[in-house]
């Protein structure tokens, strides 16, 4: 089926030409869009056609799908699009039962999001397409929109030349950027020097020497003072605030494949470059499909052009560089680190290959009580082996955001119940409710329902806790269970691998479930991500479900589009003189929690302007796919880091200027 656009309406935006075929319109700031009226009158799977951004940054689009009287919508897509570039988009309607958070890239759409709760397509009532709020009205172009039960195969994006012989994005300028082979030498030889703390009280691991909190043991460990402070204490026994950034690597991989035209260079064919390109597949999680990609590290190509074959060692030399004479003592995670090349500076690990089953209960969330995931929990776990006497190692993540988490307000146990699979977490929950009611009749009137005996569980049973709402509390109780036995069975088998470092637990994407807060008496240190302004609303959730360890903030950011790429990232600021506010500001409101032990920033580099693996193309790096820094954010860096022990122990205050913040462009 065609989609007339004749026959759609607008939600704060305005009309500049409709035709039967296209529609050009200007979407308001605060989130405006158009509806596609048709899609309530067909049931095939796949709304296709074209986008185009009428503007010289990248937009955050959005595709909602709202119930009827409801002024929010139930469930929504969230998509990324280059500027000026028309680009095929290809939705499945299929995803609105909620079954994963993330999807394959397409050429020319970048990281697509799926944000909300399950809904039925016979539910909804409005569809519609548009952008998410923005710091100014956006001007978008749609044509050529059908519905279809087929997917497209083909994804074309026109012949333009987006990317400059450096990896940038041509159709913009900034202050510094690189335009020649001899400028890109003279900027990266300027940064040559030697690594070394800035400040004399700090010791070889970035603690401070003068504040011994307990014996050393040879590793990092924890504790909490006299005060209500929880501190972690380097192999020294000295108090430790762990800051730095993930992903300290040599550049990052971006996609290329369907944008091969685009690019003024693009040495694919060249053995000299032929270590920094790479093809295959790989499935992002268990329960996606295989993806095929194209990559390419343009920041590591530009550091092969300077210097040839020593162009690992020299930027070994020049992140440490960076990162120590502007007081950062931490490499996060997703770092690049061999055994080989030890690291310099203190550094956390995330554990590949978190244990799942071959049967989910739902998006990731494994089937806990098999022994399937006690035996790939002892498998996983056998990789500490490798590290376990590293005393540079902080600690270890389990994981990354757990994707589960994403569904606000999740109760697993409704998912136990709706997933038709005889699984163990199923099995577990009819012993559980048969413990405590002792027949079907007491658990009947408790919930008010009908089963016929507790085998009436073993059959599919769609959103109980909604269905029947005297049933939500033990489903809450025995979800809690649920994530006890998710979080207990992979830390005790990394405990018995490795008694020397710490546990960081999963790096929770959110923290607003009391759900998610059990199981933390099996980790060292509570983690999680927190992409705010100011994380001390997160920490005191943490903290006030009972949690009694150290927090260390996982990941948190900001970018500008003054500079480099088309997108800010999950937080946005006017400048980069509000990127250097917002972590002055962000840290050491951080630092001055009584809990908080460390925030480690995401990430060292700018993403690829066409984006990474699954397309985020942030302006959010310490450094420019060049390598070089951000001179504002750095000195906000070192000026922080200077006094972040003061902060952390209450004897100054953080600083109190709040960056001046635009709405995001991410996805």
């Amino acid at each position: 089926m065609k989609i007339d656009w004749r026959r759609s309406q607008e939600r704060d935006a305005h009309r500049i030409q409709v035709e039967e075929n296209s529609c050009t319109v200007l979407l308001g700031a605060a989130g405006g869009g158009i509806t596609v009226p048709q899609l309530l009158e067909t049931k095939e799977r796949y709304l296709v056609g074209e986008v185009e951004i009428l503007e010289d940054h990248s937009a955050a689009m959005m595709f909602r799908c709202y119930r009827e009287g409801e002024q929010e919508p139930r469930i929504g897509m969230r998509f990324g699009l280059l500027p000026h570039l028309a680009t095929r988009i290809c939705l499945d309607l299929d995803l609105l039962d909620n079954r994963t958070i993330f999807t394959n890239r397409t050429p020319g759409t970048l990281k697509l999001v799926v944000h909300g709760q399950r809904v039925r397509r016979e539910e909804v009532a409005c569809f519609e397409l548009g952008m998410e709020d923005a710091f100014h009205d956006v001007k978008v172009r749609f044509s050529g929109f059908y519905t279809t039960d087929e997917a497209p195969t083909e994804f074309p994006v026109p012949e333009k030349k987006l990317v400059d012989e450096f990896g940038q994005w041509k159709d913009k300028e900034w202050p510094g950027k690189i335009h020649s082979l001899e400028e890109l030498k003279a900027a990266l030889h300027g940064q040559e020097g030697k690594a070394a703390y800035p400040f004399p009280e700090w010791n070889e691991w970035g603690g401070d020497s003068g504040r011994k909190l307990k014996e050393g043991t040879g590793f990092f460990s924890t504790c909490k003072t006299d005060d209500g402070r929880w501190h972690i204490t380097d192999p020294a026994g000295c108090d430790f605030f762990s800051l730095g950034p993930c992903c300290t690597n040599a550049g990052e991989d971006g996609r290329f494949d369907g944008f091969e035209k685009c690019f003024d260079w693009l040495p694919q064919d060249d053995p000299e470059y032929a270590e920094f390109f790479r093809t295959g597949s790989s499935r992002r999680a268990a329960y996606m499909p295989v993806d095929h990609f194209k990559m390419v590290n343009f920041p590591a190509v530009n550091l092969k052009r300077v210097y040839g074959s020593a162009w690992r060692a020299k930027w070994e030399e020049l992140a440490h560089c960076l990162l120590m004479n502007h007081g950062l003592n931490t490499r996060g995670n997703f770092s690049d680190l061999r055994l080989e090349s030890p690291s310099k500076i203190p550094y956390v690990q995330e554990l590949a290959g978190f244990p799942i089953t071959e049967t989910l209960i739902f998006r990731d969330f494994p089937d806990v009580f098999s022994p399937e995931y006690q035996e790939n929990s002892l498998r996983y776990a056998r990789q500490l082996a490798d590290w376990k006497d590293d005393r540079m190692l902080i600690g270890y993540f389990l994981r990354n955001e757990p994707e589960f988490n994403f569904v606000e307000n999740l109760c697993v146990a409704d998912e136990v119940l709706r997933n038709p699979a005889q699984t163990f977490c199923r099995r577990e929950l009819i012993a559980f409710l048969r413990e405590k009611y002792g027949t079907a009749d007491a658990l009947n009137q408790s919930w008010g329902t009908a089963f016929t005996g507790f085998d009436a569980l073993e059959q599919p049973l769609e959103d109980c806790s909604h269905r029947y709402p005297q049933s939500a509390a033990d489903l809450r109780e025995f979800s809690r269970r649920l994530i006890v036995e998710y979080i207990r069975v992979p830390s005790l088998a990394c405990r018995e691998q490795d008694p020397n470092h710490l546990n960081l637990g999963l790096r929770w994407s959110q923290a607003n479930n009391l759900d998610m807060m059990q199981g933390w008496e099996y980790f060292d240190v509570f983690s999680l991500n927190c992409y705010a302004f100011d994380p001390t609303k997160a920490m005191d959730f943490v903290k006030n479900a009972g949690v009694d360890l150290p927090i260390l903030i996982g990941e948190f950011h900001s970018g500008a589009l003054d500079r480099g790429p088309t997108a800010t990232g999950l937080k946005g600021v006017k400048n980069q003189e509000e990127r250097a506010a917002m972590w002055r500001y962000y840290v050491e409101q951080a630092a001055a929690h009584p809990y908080c032990v460390g925030a480690h920033w995401f990430q060292y580099n700018d993403q690829f302007c066409l984006g990474r693996f699954d397309g985020e193309n942030y302006q959010i790096g310490l450094v420019d796919c060049c390598m070089q820094p951000y001179p504002e954010l750095m000195e906000a860096v070192k000026e922080s880091s200077q006094r972040i022990y003061r902060v952390k122990n209450g004897e100054e205050p953080p600083v109190s200027r709040v960056p001046e913040s635009i709405p995001m462009i991410g996805y």
